[in-house]
């Protein structure tokens, strides 16, 4: 077998273990039936990958890489960007990542791979959060830090990093109910734009009342401080 039969089955295996693996899960997916689908041999996934562990820990991590390169967390914006421009571009590369036609969702198979492997993690998650997930919380984190102040308490910052997250998830893992209760069909650019603008309006308000509240917590602790120095 050439080097160019040698790939098209390999990347014909891993098409197919996506969608078997999203549809049955781990467990209930066999061998058998992911060759079956992609017209191999039932000795290739040993032959090129290892075993079925090994092959659903490559076709889960390639899946993720492949959106995260095609939707930065950044939103090709530098860190200098002003923070409600950076958080706007996080969004919009967030829901990209998540529900547009290119991204995780747009397949259903390969989609609830994604999907069990956060509500049901095996021990690949591990590696996805240190790969994908902590290097983008990270930048937003340093995106709501700039959006609340110094004075917000580390806690209050964790908590704003994972409400902005939490709303794209909601949208993207509750697709069926968001669309039946709303009509909203985020396949649609406009509809996406509309929630983008919406999702960052919403966490901006928010976080400034936090950095409100944080300088005002900040304020009355110096008063206290200052009320209980000698001879005050």
């Amino acid at each position: 077998m050439d080097q160019a039969e040698t790939g098209a089955a390999r990347e014909r295996i891993m098409d197919a273990a996506g969608d078997v693996f999203g549809r049955k899960g781990y467990k209930a997916a066999t061998v058998r039936g992911i060759c079956q689908q992609a017209g191999v041999n039932l000795a290739a996934v040993n032959y090129y990958f290892g075993g079925k562990q090994a092959l659903y820990r490559e076709v889960a991590l390639d899946l993720i890489g492949r959106v995260f390169r095609r939707y930065p967390v950044d939103g090709g914006l530098t860190p200098h960007a002003p923070a409600p421009e950076r958080l706007r571009a996080f969004v919009r590369a967030t829901f990209n990542r998540l529900v547009s036609p290119g991204g995780i969702m747009a397949d259903s198979g390969k989609g609830r791979l994604v999907a069990r492997e956060l509500v049901d993690p095996s021990e690949l998650l591990e590696d996805v959060v240190a790969d994908f997930i902590r290097p983008t919380a990270q930048v937003l984190v340093a995106i709501v830090g700039d959006l609340v102040g110094p004075d917000a308490d580390p806690k209050e910052v964790a908590k704003c990093m994972i409400s902005v997250i939490g709303q794209c998830f909601h949208y993207a893992m509750a697709r069926p109910i968001v669309t039946r209760l709303t009509g909203m069909d985020l396949t649609d650019e406009a509809t996406l734009e509309d929630l983008v603008d919406h999702v960052t309006r919403f966490s901006l308000a928010g976080m400034e009342k936090i950095r409100d509240l944080s300088a005002e917590a900040c304020q009355d602790r110096a008063i206290i401080s200052n009320s209980e120095e000698p001879g005050k």
